[in-house]
C-alpha cells in the first residue's frame, strides 16, 4: 500500500514537471532568453560566460538593472558593429592598416610595448621573451578588429548620406546641442618649434632627454640642427596643431601639451605617423612624412578653448547624430531585442566584481 502511495506521489510529482516545463517555467536560468540577434536567442548563460571571458578592464561594473541593460545593449551593439566590419571587410570596402591599430594600441596601453633590455636580468627565458611577443601581435590584432568595427558604421554613414537615405531635422539638431552644449568647444590650439631625432633606441632617448634639459635652460631649437653641433638626422618641426581627439596620431603629443603656456618645452615623445603639409606656386598641397623618432619642442602660441554655437556645432553633432541612426538601422537589419523582464538579478554579480 506504501509503494502504491509513493508511486502515486511520484508520478503526480512528474506531471506537475512536466506541465511547468511545457508552459515554460525552466528549472535552468541559464537557459532564460534574454535577448535575440540575427533570429538567434542569447540565453543568460551566454551572457554570462561573455562577462567571464572579458579582460578585467573590459568587464562592465554591474550594480544595477540600469547597468546590467547597457552591458547587454552594449555587447550586441558591438557584435552588430563587427558583423557590419567583416561584410566590408569581404566586399573590399574597409581596411584598417595593421601600423595605425599598433599605434593605437601604443596610445591605449603602452606596457604592451615595453622593450626588455636585459632579459637576463629578470630571469627570462627565450620562451618568455616569445611569449611577450605573441601577446603584443594579438592585441594588435584585437585593435584592427575594433577600430574595422567603429570605422565601418561611418562607411555605413557615408554610403546613407550619399544615397539621401537619412537626414537630419533642425529639432534634432536642438536637442543633441542643449545636451552636449558643455562639451562642444572650439579644441585649443598650440604652435610649437622642435627638434625631431629619427628612432626609438635607448641612445635615442637618451640625446632627446638631454635636449629636453638643454632646451629648458634656453637653448634654441635649431642651434641642434643647424648650429655648430647638430644631432645626428635631426629635423626642425615647426606646426601648430588643434586637440581633437579623433586625431589618434596626435594623442601623446597633448598627454604633455594640453594646458602647456608659450615657453613650456613639451617631450620627448615618441611621435609615429606625422607628415608635413607643403604648397607649391600653383597651390597644390602635398604630404610628406617624418620619420617615426623622438620629439622636443617648445611652445611658441596658444589658443585656450572656446564655446561653440549651435551652428558652429552642427558638424560635430551631425556625426553623433547620424552615427545613433544608422546604429538603430543596423539594430533592425540584425533583429536586435531585449527582453529587460528577463535579465538577471544584478545582484549576483556583486560577489563575482
Amino acid at each position: 500500500m506504501l509503494t502504491q502511495s509513493f508511486r502515486g506521489a511520484a508520478a503526480a510529482a512528474l506531471a506537475v514537471f512536466v506541465l511547468m516545463s511545457s508552459c515554460g517555467f525552466i528549472a535552468d536560468k541559464d537557459r532564460i532568453k534574454i535577448a535575440m540577434l540575427n533570429g538567434k536567442p542569447i540565453t543568460r548563460g551566454d551572457f554570462d560566460k561573455v562577462l567571464r571571458e572579458m579582460s578585467p578592464k573590459e568587464r562592465p561594473l554591474i550594480r544595477t538593472k540600469g547597468d546590467m541593460l547597457k552591458a547587454v545593449q552594449d555587447y550586441l551593439d558591438r557584435r552588430v558593429r563587427e558583423q557590419n566590419a567583416e561584410e566590408l571587410v569581404a566586399a573590399n570596402r574597409l581596411h584598417v592598416p595593421r601600423e595605425l591599430a599598433e599605434a593605437v594600441l601604443r596610445i591605449n596601453d603602452p606596457e604592451v610595448f615595453i622593450k626588455i633590455e636585459n632579459p637576463e636580468d629578470y630571469k627570462m627565458k627565450e620562451e618568455d621573451l616569445k611569449y611577450f611577443e605573441q601577446e603584443k601581435e594579438i592585441r594588435i590584432d584585437e585593435m584592427v578588429k575594433d577600430l574595422e568595427a567603429e570605422q565601418g558604421v561611418y562607411l555605413r554613414i557615408e554610403q546613407a548620406v550619399a544615397e539621401n537615405t537619412i537626414a537630419i531635422s533642425d529639432k534634432e539638431y536642438a536637442d543633441e546641442f542643449e545636451v552636449r552644449k558643455a562639451q562642444l568647444k572650439h579644441p585649443e590650439r598650440v604652435a610649437f618649434t622642435g627638434v625631431l631625432i629619427p628612432g626609438d633606441s635607448s641612445e635615442v632617448r637618451g640625446a632627446s632627454t638631454e635636449l629636453a634639459k638643454k632646451l629648458k635652460a634656453g637653448a634654441s631649437p635649431r642651434e641642434f640642427v643647424n648650429g655648430p653641433t647638430p644631432l645626428p638626422g635631426a629635423a626642425i618641426v615647426e606646426a601648430e596643431l588643434e586637440n581633437d581627439p579623433m586625431k589618434i596620431k596626435f594623442a601623446p603629443f597633448w598627454q604633455q601639451a594640453s594646458g602647456a603656456n608659450v615657453g613650456d618645452v613639451i617631450g620627448p615623445i615618441f611621435i609615429q605617423g606625422w607628415t608635413e603639409a607643403t604648397q607649391d606656386a600653383q597651390g597644390k598641397v602635398t604630404q610628406r612624412p617624418y620619420p617615426d623618432g623622438m620629439l622636443v619642442c617648445v611652445v611658441t602660441g596658444r589658443t585656450e578653448e572656446m564655446p561653440k554655437t549651435l551652428d558652429e556645432s552642427k558638424p560635430e553633432l551631425q556625426r553623433n547624430i547620424l552615427y545613433a541612426k544608422v546604429m538603430d538601422q543596423l539594430r533592425k537589419d540584425n533583429g536586435v531585442e531585449i527582453f529587460e523582464e528577463k535579465l538577471a538579478d544584478p545582484g549576483m554579480y556583486g560577489a563575482q566584481q
